[in-house]
C-alpha cells in the first residue's frame, strides 16, 4: 500500500484524485495541515491543531451508498475507548455530544475517494458551527501520529469491511439522535423523530404519526 503524507496540502481528496487521474497506485493520502479541506455540499473543513486530515480510495460497499455510514461506523470501532457516535448522514460526535469527525466521499470512475477530518486531539475551540466542534481525546498527538494513525485507519478499514445488514445495525445503534426530535434540510426544512436509517441509508423520520424517508439532506438536533 503506497501512502503519501505531507507537512501541509491544500486537500488531501483533492491530490488523490489527481493522482488516481494520471494512474498512480497510491491508495492513502494524509496532511499535518489541509489549507482548503472540503465538507460537504459547499462547505469548508477547517484543520487544527492535533487534528487528522487524509484519503483513501476503497471498494464501495455492497450497496454503495452505505459506504459512508459504515466508514462511519468502522472509525467509532476503532477508536472503541472514546465512546464516540454518529449523526446522520456523515458527522462522527464524541462523548459530549460535539462534532469531532467528518467523511466526505466522491466517485471518481465509479471508485470511491473517502476524505476524513478527524478532531483526534485536543484543539482550539469554536462555537460558529452548527454542531459544537469537539474532539476525540484530550491530549497532543506527536508528529509521528499525523501520518501513522491515519495508516492505522486504513488498515483497519480495509480489513474490517461489514456487510449491508452490519451496517445498519451498527450504524443504528451508534446513532446519537435516535428518537430525538431532528430538522432535516434539503430543498425544504422537515422536522420529526428520527427513528433509524433503512436499506439505502436513508433516513426514517416520524413527522406527526407518519414515517417519511429522507435520502439526503442536512440534519440538525434539537
Amino acid at each position: 500500500m503506497e501512502h503519501l503524507h505531507f507537512n501541509e496540502i491544500a486537500s488531501t481528496q483533492s491530490h488523490l484524485i489527481e493522482l488516481l487521474n494520471q494512474g498512480s497506485d497510491t491508495k492513502l493520502v494524509s496532511a499535518k495541515e489541509q489549507t482548503s479541506g472540503r465538507g460537504r455540499s459547499s462547505n469548508t473543513w477547517d484543520s487544527y491543531e492535533n487534528s487528522l486530515a487524509f484519503s483513501f480510495i476503497a471498494e464501495s460497499a455492497t450497496t454503495p451508498t452505505l459506504t459512508s455510514l459504515e466508514i462511519g461506523v468502522l472509525i467509532c470501532k476503532f477508536a472503541k475507548n472514546s465512546q464516540l457516535s454518529l449523526k446522520w448522514p456523515n458527522d462522527i460526535i464524541n462523548s459530549e455530544g460535539q462534532k469531532c469527525g467528518g467523511i466526505l466521499i466522491q466517485l471518481i470512475n465509479n471508485i470511491p475517494v473517502i476524505g476524513i477530518g478527524l478532531n483526534w486531539g485536543i484543539s482550539k475551540h469554536n462555537d460558529s458551527y452548527k454542531t459544537p466542534k469537539g474532539n476525540i481525546f484530550n491530549e497532543a498527538i506527536s508528529e509521528d501520529d499525523y501520518k501513522n494513525i491515519p495508516g492505522d485507519i486504513y488498515k483497519y478499514i480495509t480489513n474490517n469491511r461489514l456487510t449491508d445488514s452490519e451496517i445498519i445495525t451498527e450504524w443504528n445503534l451508534l446513532c446519537s439522535h435516535k428518537d430525538k426530535q431532528v430538522s432535516i434540510i434539503d430543498t425544504a426544512e422537515a422536522k420529526g423523530i428520527f427513528k433509524k436509517i433503512g436499506p439505502f441509508g436513508e433516513a426514517y423520520l416520524d413527522i406527526d404519526g407518519n414515517i417519511q424517508k429522507f435520502y439526503a439532506g442536512s440534519l440538525i438536533i434539537h
